[in-house]
């Protein structure tokens, strides 16, 4: 150690080599965990077609509740559930369709003050995939997720449903075999 380094180490006990944390530049972080499937819960499909939402280039969240199958209710900041990479799957309850993917494309931004509903949250969003013929969406009664747990049981309570992801990755399959490749 040369006469202007100090000994000193980091609060867990090892040897800093007399280096300040601020010396030493950080890591790319990379993502801890694969992405989460969340469904979307939505009143009803667009009516009528033409007023599709073609876009989906962001995410309004405003009924910020929050389920898991496993947990039960979660807490209802969005910025601790939907994070870069994972995938929603938008439902329309009222003719009990799968019809949209979306990836979450950027951090939540808000909350945002609103008159009719408290707060919202911005979340940036990219279409993956989208069915623009309500007929040709798969029925939620139909669809067989592969861990056995069916979110119609959810889908009346919560907005956003995290689902298991052999689950997820059955419904985007779903979603994407009848999605038209046309843009």
């Amino acid at each position: 150690m040369s006469e202007g380094q100090v000994q000193s180490s980091a609060p867990d006990g090892r040897d800093t080599d007399g280096f300040e944390a601020a010396d030493v530049p950080e890591a790319p972080v990379a993502p801890s965990a694969p992405p989460e499937y969340w469904l979307r819960v939505h009143g009803y499909p667009p009516v009528p077609l033409h007023s599709f939402p073609y876009d989906l280039t962001k995410e309004i969240v405003y009924y910020n509740d929050f389920y898991d199958p496993y947990v039960g209710r979660l807490s209802s900041d969005p910025r601790a559930h939907l994070h870069v990479g994972d995938v929603l799957i938008y439902y329309a309850d009222g003719g009990a369709v799968i019809y949209a993917v979306a990836t979450v494309a950027g951090e939540v931004e808000g909350p945002f003050p609103d008159v009719r509903r408290g707060r919202t949250w911005v979340v940036p969003i990219k279409r993956e995939a989208l069915i623009r013929t309500v007929t040709k969406a798969p029925h939620a009664v139909s669809l067989e997720p592969p861990s056995g747990w069916h979110f119609l049981r959810a889908v009346r309570d919560f907005t956003y449903i995290r689902l298991p992801a052999e689950d997820g990755a059955y419904l985007v399959d779903q979603i994407r075999s009848r999605a038209s490749a046309r843009e």
